[in-house]
């Protein structure tokens, strides 16, 4: 609200008066009270504008006042006379992005970043429209490296990248990466999450400890950074320590995964507090038959996909897995990479996780298991 009212007011006072003759006393006083209505009644039966200086404050005052179709249509007008124009290109890219048209989006914010090659953020949001595109991942990736070099400060640029670098088993760079962000900024939490991990692949469980009890001291809301920081522990013998992460769980988000209440229960077997192992092993037990939580997430990721946000669907899919090693969730990302995202060589990838661990009981497991197994034969 506070980018578009600043943005009406500097192109009333940077110019539109010399090309649609505009009262701008009367024009701020109406943005000054947020009164777009009256912007709108005014620009339409009075100014009637026909410039795209003009034409913008309408298209504007449209938006803020949530009439989307409105002011698209105006937007567009703009374009037809000047199909540079940054903030008319800018506005019908969020517009589809607000309407799911990532194709459409694509088509504006690349305009942008032809405009303005050397801003960090029109080339990150052109990637992020084209993650949600079939086939345009890699071009995604391509344009958040251009983000990057930019602007490497950009905490949700180098998460991406990060992303792309562990999807691909490169744990090493991706580590890099993020350890380079650190230097600079040690508070981002997302950063930091992402560090756990990575140190954790990389079997460096004494970083993992320290940048997950950054992260515990914030009591931020980080499941996965906590499920690493309790397997750190684990492997470092820290055993007390580690039931305190699966205490701290519980607290903060009312729930412990499976995964780490198990940690916990070998951790008291090994300081010989038998009767509290058991306790947790028991809620293991149970926590196995009853897999609410990881349907939650499942569910989470499903919404996700049907919003054809696939990204967002594979990180569900995948906290899920992490958390309850439930072999269809490999199934779910693998199928996204499939006939989603044309993907081929991660689809393989995961479709293997999928068979390693897959038991199928039903008729429907039975059934994909049989068609992964056929599938797996025809990727490369």
């Amino acid at each position: 609200m506070r980018f578009l009212f600043t943005l009406l007011s500097v192109v009333i006072c940077g110019g539109a008066s010399a090309q649609d003759k505009v009262d701008n006393d009367l024009l701020m006083g109406y943005l000054q009270n947020q009164e777009f209505e009256q912007v709108i009644r005014y620009m339409e039966k009075t100014v009637q504008p026909k410039q795209p200086n003009g034409l913008v404050i309408l298209a504007n005052a449209y938006y803020q006042n949530a009439q989307l179709t409105e002011a698209a249509h105006y937007y567009k007008l703009i374009l037809d006379i000047d199909s540079n124009h940054i903030t008319a290109n800018q506005q019908l890219g969020n517009i589809a992005v607000q309407a799911q048209k990532y194709t459409m989006a694509i088509t504006h914010f690349l305009r942008i970043a032809e405009l303005r090659p050397n801003n960090a953020n029109s080339w990150k949001q052109l990637a992020r429209a084209c993650t949600n595109v079939t086939g345009m991942q890699d071009s995604a990736s391509v344009y958040m490296e251009k983000a990057y070099a930019i602007n490497p400060q950009d905490p949700g640029v180098v998460v991406f990248i990060a992303d792309e670098y562990m999807g691909r088993d490169e744990y090493g760079r991706a580590d890099s990466l993020l350890k380079k962000f650190y230097q600079s900024d040690s508070t981002n939490i997302n950063v930091n999450t992402k560090l756990v991990k990575s140190s954790y692949l990389l079997d460096r469980f004494s970083d993992a400890r320290r940048y997950g009890r950054q992260i515990m001291e914030q009591r931020a809301f980080a499941p996965i950074a906590y499920s690493y920081l309790a397997g750190a522990y684990y492997r470092m013998k820290e055993y007390d320590s580690c039931v305190r992460v699966a205490d701290f769980m519980a607290e903060l988000l009312g729930e412990t995964p499976e995964f780490v209440k198990y940690y916990a229960a070998l951790s008291y077997a090994e300081m010989k507090q038998y009767e509290k192992s058991n306790q947790l092993l028991l809620e293991c037990i149970a926590s196995a038959k009853s897999k609410s939580l990881d349907s939650y997430y499942a569910t989470m990721a499903d919404n996700y996909e049907k919003m054809k946000n696939y990204r967002a669907a594979i990180n569900y899919y995948d906290t899920a897995y992490f958390l309850f090693k439930q072999p269809m969730r490999q199934y779910g990302i693998a199928r996204i990479y499939d006939q989603h995202m044309q993907d081929p060589h991660k689809a393989k990838r995961h479709y293997q996780l999928y068979l390693k661990s897959a038991k199928p009981e039903t008729k429907n497991e039975t059934d994909i298991h049989t068609y992964v197994k056929e599938r797996v034969k025809t990727l490369q």
